[in-house]
């Protein structure tokens, strides 16, 4: 079973510009389709503007040596 997604956790995605890695900001539901998604904040992209995530597209970024 995997854990539930939370504020403040680190997760890790894949996107149209490779694997991307940040901390979730906020969690909703998206207007259109009621699909829950996260606002990822990832340093250094989008001019510091969150990224908008399905919460199924979402890994929790795990601790590297």
């Amino acid at each position: 079973m995997k854990n539930p997604i939370a504020i403040g956790m680190p997760v890790e995605f894949d996107s149209d510009h490779g694997p991307q890695a940040g901390v979730v900001e906020e969690l909703k539901a998206d207007l259109g389709n009621g699909r829950r998604i996260a606002m990822i904040r990832v340093s250094g992209t989008l001019n510091g503007a969150p990224w908008s995530m399905p919460l199924d597209q979402l890994q929790h970024a795990t601790a590297r040596a």
